[in-house]
């Protein structure tokens, strides 16, 4: 009977072990995610002088793109197998283009459109991440509402770099102040894992 007890003892620290994974995963990854849109925001917000220069502008957007491509791929890389979707991989690939096109634009309006293209195929991959439970639901209804919030904004205000680069740096403000509580919420996990139903 001792044998048999221990071995139960054991299979459940076993399980809470794996149980406790994905959520640090998870958490890591929210956290490096907060923590790019951070370093964006906070360089936006203290260069305003900088701001009239397309080439300082789209460099910034396009340094930021490149940080949340691998961003998004370490988070695909972290979660669970069961739970992988190919959202976060198109999240990651749409960045880099983004990142990749942004560094040959040669007019405000070009630059605008590009910004407003990432912002809204991301906003969409976003909603279509939390639907299929790749992502949490409050992170991707948040980023996505918020990306296509700025897909909006940098078309009406295509023409005025000095706006549509503010918009972005509230983009990012706005997401790593709620990624970053969003980490330490105890309800993080996606709707896929069985440990986060009511009741267990």
């Amino acid at each position: 009977m001792p044998r048999k007890g221990l071995n139960v003892s054991a299979v459940t620290g076993s399980d809470e072990m794996r149980s406790a994974t994905p959520a640090a995963g998870s958490r890591a990854a929210a956290l490096v995610r907060a923590a790019v849109l951070a370093a964006a925001g906070l360089g936006i917000t203290f260069t305003a002088t900088l701001h009239e220069q397309l080439v300082f502008d789209r460099s910034v957007v396009a340094v930021t793109f490149a940080a949340l491509a691998a961003s998004h791929l370490y988070s695909w890389a972290v979660q669970r197998r069961a739970e992988r979707t190919p959202a976060r991989v198109l999240l990651a690939a749409v960045a880099l283009a983004a990142a990749i096109a942004m560094l040959v634009v040669a007019t405000p309006a070009a630059f605008a459109l590009v910004l407003a293209a990432w912002a809204l195929v991301s906003g969409l991959l976003e909603f279509i991440g939390g639907a299929v439970g790749g992502a949490t639901k409050q992170d991707a209804t948040l980023m996505g509402a918020t990306g296509v919030l700025l897909a909006v904004l940098a078309l009406l205000f295509r023409d005025d770099q000095v706006a549509t680069l503010g918009f972005f740096g509230a983009y990012a403000i706005i997401g790593a102040v709620f990624l970053g509580i969003s980490a330490f919420d105890g309800t993080r996990r996606s709707a896929t894992d069985p440990a986060a139903a009511p009741g267990r």
